[in-house]
């Protein structure tokens, strides 16, 4: 695979192919630098692989590439926001397909719901053989189960309603602004004295 197949998606801000290789080889590396030298430097080693990814995320212009980077990556406010109201919304319908003879079926390669498998937090299945019968009348059966798992809409919810302001978990006692206080005076009296 060619190092700068997918270095169109790192800026190209003062960055020599080499080091923009390596950016794209440390984001693929989850942002280890050792081991992204390691893979474009492959006779190269250990300790020096080490030496000279530490030498390179120290430049200023890789700093700068890497920042820019996950700044782009980052989810904006309104994103998260649609994000989490598409997950309190969420129902399996854009994954279900129903046939003619009214059998339903998990379908996750249709373009429409390939755009909502975020949505999903777990899939399971289960795929049995059995033979029913005997001799030359055997027949063979396959079945196919499946369990698909969202995310959790309530806990979407939550979050949404407390962004908005509509759960609460502290109280703001305040008066045009400005803080209550509340001096309290007691009088400590020694009651032997009466």
């Amino acid at each position: 695979m060619d190092q700068t197949e997918n270095t169109k998606e790192i800026p190209c801000i003062n960055l020599k192919p080499k080091e923009r290789a390596f950016v794209d080889m440390y984001f693929r590396c989850n942002m280890n630098g050792t081991e992204a030298y390691r893979r474009l430097h492959p006779k190269v080693k250990l300790d020096s692989c080490r030496t000279n990814a530490s030498r390179l995320l120290t430049n200023a212009n890789m700093q700068n590439a890497i920042s820019d980077y996950l700044t782009k990556q980052a989810m904006g406010k309104d994103e998260v926001l649609s994000r989490l109201s598409s997950i309190a919304r969420a129902s399996e319908f854009p994954f279900i397909r129903i046939t003619d003879e009214g059998f339903c079926y998990f379908d996750f390669s249709d373009p429409e719901s390939e755009q909502y498998l975020f949505l999903i937090k777990k899939i399971k299945t289960k795929r049995t053989r059995k033979v029913v019968g005997h001799g030359e009348d055997a027949e063979d059966w396959e079945d196919e189960w499946i369990e698909v798992e969202l995310h959790d809409a309530q806990q979407a919810l939550n979050t949404l309603a407390k962004y908005h302001g509509m759960l609460t978990d502290k109280v703001d006692v305040t008066s045009n602004g400005k803080d209550l206080t509340t001096i309290i005076n007691v009088k400590l009296t020694d009651e032997s004295d009466d």
